[in-house]
């Protein structure tokens, strides 16, 4: 392989790198946002330190719940129950499968997106009645009876018969995908289940809230209720969803920024190029003429020059406008003083110690598909910006010793940009990711690749002219 073709590679695999965290980086978020049901991200949740509670302590009880509902004075909450043994078996007809066995609610749904592919969910009524109904993946539905429209058979659980409602489909998005345990989904009514299983006990809550800003007043008001109710907010898991979307969506607006960000620079550089080429040829004629008739005589130079000038600071406003964004930063992280050593060390101290404390903890679905969201995006956005910066700019730096004018160049990463495009637009379909086509950040992105085609071709034209 020559060293052309190998400069071309390095180049393209960066635009593919930088591309692929605006459209994946965005398509998590979304993804991530309709993974958490009709509501969303606005909602807290609140969900048992299992690894501190090995006798149930502090599950909620019906009464908890109802009490919670006065105190936070709102009727949109979920309840999700879990059985305290390690090993759970659904069977039809003298066969037995392995299956993880969640009791819920009938507001379950609108919390947690969950595709029925035949039948529907247990409904209030069911629930009220303490009807022994199931709903379970087309996985188990395919085990059991080799059909994934089950609905009407039944099932029997702890040696109860269930009828089953509804058949969820899959979700072989990427996101579920790595939120899978493997096991065949079932769900119940919690009070059904808890009724059956002893050791069953409603361990995760999820709450229906607004977007209380960047302050912790949504987590302050679910720790008060706790505390009426007799709870103690440090046995919980208090996670406000609304933060959490703030925090996920400002990584894909942060690598926009960054792209602006070298962008203007780039145009301050050449604006202040141009000021110092007419400031200096105004200086030179000024020494064996006098001002007035050096302006008239270099006018149309000049003019090009505060042309060129004018617009690189118009361009530097329009990118500003583009790419600012109000940054989300957890309160917990705000000193009340600027410098304050001790403060940010107690930061880490507690981290650490929150880490040792969770070991062991098992987070519940919801949880865990924010957590595995998060995971993706800060691996995307940190390959994008140091892999994907340093073979960009790896190709643009070789791409000076190739003979190739502005025109011919911008033909080609044009090219490039929307082969790009393309291959990531395959991917997130492959992947099960919807394509969400942020236009602008799109459009800095192509501005920051122009402009260092630009900065290329220039600083090439101005070796020539000192030589």
């Amino acid at each position: 392989m020559n060293k052309g073709k190998a400069v071309w590679i390095v180049t393209f695999s960066g635009i593919l790198l930088m591309l692929s965290f605006l459209i994946l980086g965005n398509a998590l978020v979304e993804e991530c946002n309709r993974l958490n049901g009709d509501y969303s991200m606005q909602k807290v949740l609140v969900s048992v330190k299992n690894q501190i509670d090995r006798q149930g302590k502090n599950s909620f009880s019906m009464e908890d719940i109802e009490r919670l509902k006065k105190e936070l004075s709102t009727e949109a909450i979920s309840y999700t129950a879990q059985s305290g043994l390690v090993n759970i078996s659904v069977s039809s007809a003298g066969t037995a499968l392995p299956a993880r066995l969640t009791g819920v609610d009938h507001t379950y749904p609108v919390f947690n997106s969950l595709m029925l592919k035949d039948g529907s969910f247990i409904t209030q009524k069911q629930e009220e009645e303490g009807a022994m109904v199931a709903v379970i993946d087309e996985e188990l539905a395919w085990e059991l009876f080799r059909t994934v429209h089950a609905t009407g058979k039944t099932i029997d659980i702890f040696d109860k018969t269930f009828q089953i409602t509804g058949i969820v489909k899959k979700d072989n998005s990427l996101i579920g995908k790595l939120t899978d345990d493997g096991l065949p989904k079932v769900y119940i009514p919690a009070e059904v289940m808890m009724e059956m299983d002893t050791t069953a006990g409603v361990t995760a809550l999820q709450i229906k809230t607004v977007d209380a800003g960047t302050l912790d007043q949504n987590k302050n008001n679910v720790s008060n209720a706790l505390r009426q109710i007799g709870k103690d907010p440090s046995n919980y898991n208090i996670i406000d969803y609304n933060l959490k979307y703030a925090f996920m969506k400002q990584w894909p607006l942060l690598f926009v920024f960054i792209l602006g960000a070298v962008s203007m620079m780039i145009l301050l550089t050449y604006a202040k190029k141009r000021i110092k080429t007419a400031y200096f040829l105004i200086r030179n004629g000024c020494k064996t003429d006098y001002f007035s008739n050096v302006m008239k005589d270099n006018k149309a130079v000049i003019g090009i020059h505060i042309l060129e000038i004018v617009l690189a600071a118009l361009g530097i406003l329009l990118i500003w406008r583009e790419i600012s964004f109000r940054p989300y930063i957890p309160p917990r992280y705000i000193p009340d003083e600027i410098i304050n050593i001790s403060y940010y060390l107690d930061i880490i101290k507690n981290g650490i110690q929150g880490s040792i404390r969770n070991m062991g903890y098992i987070p519940d679905q919801a949880e865990l598909i924010v957590n595995v969201a998060n995971m993706l995006l800060y691996l995307l956005f940190y390959t994008a910006v140091v892999l994907g910066f340093l073979l960009l700019y790896t190709g643009f730096r070789e791409m000076k010793a190739l003979n190739m004018d502005s025109n011919k160049l911008t033909r080609t990463f044009g090219i490039f940009f929307v082969l790009s495009l393309a291959i990531v637009a395959a991917a997130a379909y492959m992947i099960k990711l919807p394509f969400v086509l942020d236009l602008k950040g799109i459009l800095i992105a192509w501005v920051f690749i122009f402009l260092n085609i630009l900065s290329i071709t220039k600083g090439k034209e101005s070796d020539i002219q000192n030589v």
